[in-house]
């Protein structure tokens, strides 16, 4: 999906270690937390989506996707990036996954290479 993008960083599949599912929005924080406290990785990116229903619920989701993936990285010492969408719709979703709208996981993809450089390279 974003080899194309890690190869232009040099990132192999060997470097990919998993792909974690979890059972929705929520629990992302604190999976990310225990990934980045392991010490096996050098980034978490946190893909996922969260799609406006008829609610509040939405904005509680999606509020707290952000903030758990946010704490886990201060908790963990290891940069959490925030790929979870925030959409209206599946095709607003869709969209921002590859389609009109370009590639938001991929940006998240670049920004977890960033930061990994950045703290492996000038924050030890």
């Amino acid at each position: 999906m974003y080899m194309s993008l890690f190869a232009n960083f040099e990132v192999t599949t060997v470097c990919i270690d998993i792909v974690v599912w979890v059972p929705g929005s929520f629990e992302i924080g604190i999976v990310a937390e225990k990934l980045g406290k392991s010490g096996k990785y050098h980034a978490i990116l946190c893909i996922g989506a969260v799609i406006r229903g008829d609610t509040t619920h939405y904005d509680d989701v999606a509020n707290s996707a952000a903030s758990g993936v946010l704490f886990a990285g201060l908790k963990s010492g290891v940069p959490c990036i925030v790929g979870v969408l925030t959409c209206d719709d599946m095709e607003q979703a869709l969209n921002r996954a590859g389609g009109e709208s370009g590639n938001k996981d991929a940006e998240g993809a670049l920004t977890a290479i960033e930061m990994a450089s950045l703290f492996e390279h000038h924050l030890k």
